[in-house]
């Protein structure tokens, strides 16, 4: 049926993979954000990040690695 609608199904699989590594990558982080030790505002603003700007907002979550308490 798309066929005989002329439209291309590579042009309906990009968007669905483009929005799955969106949604894996997103999660990851968010998950990441919540297990490291990062509070208050600092986390709200990568909450923000990580959801607002898609894919670049998650992998500068994963790139940076805000640093982990370093106690003895």
């Amino acid at each position: 049926m798309i066929d005989t609608l002329g439209i291309n199904w590579v042009y309906l699989v990009i968007p669905i993979f483009i929005f799955g590594l969106y949604l894996i990558l997103s999660l990851n982080a968010l998950f990441a954000l919540r297990r490291s030790l990062i509070t208050g505002v600092s986390q709200v603003l990568w909450a923000l990040l990580i959801v607002v700007v898609p894919v670049l907002g998650a992998l500068a979550f994963f790139i940076v690695k805000p640093a982990k308490n370093n106690k003895p």
